[in-house]
């Protein structure tokens, strides 16, 4: 069966609120002996920051010489972005590949493909690439939360690493922070090591310490010295321990993931007697790259970022600021209407001169439509245009002026059905 046909046929939905749901996934990594057993395994979890994170430590591993895999998610313009081996995206065949081997161990079992979700598949297939070619690192991102989060399934993990903790997938995660970082904190394991990200707000902390405790895991904290060093359109510099580090990410709010990646490195050389040395940790932090994370086009005048929640949303802002543009960019903006997008807005119009409103490719989607409406309702002297998201970037580029970005956020379904229609 081909790679294109068997994406056609996965199950998009998520399968949660069931209690067995892990027990069961548990189960078919039994079925397959466990590819996780083998690997120095990396978890991420958090609000934001985990592709960051991730390919930031998935560069530096490679530059000392190491091989890894990264599984992180969503794709934004195409699914096997979800998938890295030793720097690059895995191939359709491999995928293919290791999803037979999955496939065939349902069918031992008189299950089907149909018992699983996309999700829980492609985190079962990644595994499955990574034993396949021997990695010695997998870095592993959870998708949503982490209590019933397919990425439980991982029984070998080794670092749990969290990023910022903040108000997202409230209707799933729970109303409040305490309850999201619970359920975030339900993925440690004993034996564990538990990195977090150092300025989480106390309450997260006092979760993830006291779960760390009680699962027999065990804290591991570090203060670096890190600041900005410089900061524009073309990149962002920080100085590391009286280091300075090039890095091939943007955003002022790197420097947060970046502690939270020096963190895991130190844990890993305590645990396994490595060494990542800092020529290694220069050119990772020079060639790290993610899809659709503060990405930037220059030539083009383009900035594609999935933020999809108020944190995210501010830390844009906060690096476009900093930049001080000549001219107020172009937004593209598509949000999925179970997000807090009124509070988005509030941060998102002063900055902005018009508006090109979309419909991400998402069930979950607003309609362009009904954006466009609240936004209205929010600014009426704001301009501000719902078009079809094939539409979106050819109208905003015969608006733009000279020197003037567009930028495209609000949801990585966003930059997704507005970016398979660019060239």
């Amino acid at each position: 069966m081909s790679y294109e046909i068997i994406q056609q046929q996965l199950d998009k939905s998520w399968r949660l609120f069931d209690s067995e749901r892990i027990n069961f996934l548990c189960e078919v990594m039994t079925w397959l002996s466990h590819p996780d057993k083998d690997i120095r395994i990396i978890q991420i979890a958090g609000t934001n920051g985990k592709g960051s994170t991730g390919a930031m430590l998935r560069e530096i591993i490679l530059a000392s010489g190491e091989t890894v895999g990264h599984f992180t998610s969503p794709a934004v313009f195409n699914d096997c972005e979800q998938i890295w081996l030793n720097g690059n995206f895995v191939s359709q065949e491999a995928w293919v590949t290791a999803y037979e081997d999955l496939n065939h161990q349902l069918t031992q079992h008189n299950l089907t493909i149909a018992n699983l979700s996309y999700f829980e598949v492609w985190t079962i297939v990644a595994l499955l690439i990574f034993r396949q070619n021997k990695v010695t690192y997998a870095i592993i991102e959870a998708g949503l939360g982490g209590r019933d989060d397919a990425t439980h399934m991982i029984s070998y993990g080794d670092i749990v690493a969290y990023t910022e903790i903040g108000l997202d997938h409230q209707n799933i995660l729970g109303h409040n922070i305490e309850s999201i970082a619970q359920n975030k904190a339900d993925l440690i394991t004993g034996g564990t090591l538990v990195v977090s990200d150092l300025e989480q707000v106390s309450a997260v902390t006092k979760i993830l310490k006291r779960t760390a405790k009680r699962e027999g895991a065990h804290w591991f904290e570090q203060h670096d010295t890190i600041s900005i060093q410089s900061e524009t359109v073309n990149g962002l510099c920080l100085v590391i321990n009286q280091q300075r580090y090039q890095l091939g990410l943007n955003g002022a709010f790197q420097r947060r993931n970046a502690a939270v990646v020096w963190q895991v490195l130190s844990a890993l050389e305590l645990r396994y007697q490595v060494s990542f040395n800092i020529a290694a940790r220069q050119k990772g932090l020079a060639n790290s790259f993610m899809v659709g994370s503060m990405q930037v086009d220059t030539i083009n005048r383009l900035v594609w970022d999935g933020a999809h929640n108020i944190d995210a949303v501010r830390a844009l802002l906060e690096t476009v600021k900093v930049w001080q543009l000549s001219t107020r960019p172009i937004l593209i903006l598509g949000v999925l209407s179970d997000k807090n997008y009124d509070d988005m807005l509030a941060y998102l119009l002063p900055v902005f001169s018009e508006i090109i409103a979309v419909t991400p490719d998402n069930p979950r989607a607003l309609e362009a439509e009904d954006l466009a409406d609240t936004i209205k309702k929010l600014a009426p002297n704001m301009t501000v245009t719902p078009v079809a998201s094939q539409e979106a970037l050819a109208l905003a580029q015969q608006k733009q002026g000279k020197n003037q970005y567009i930028m495209i956020t609000g949801s990585f379904y966003t930059l997704r059905s507005v970016g398979e229609h660019y060239a």
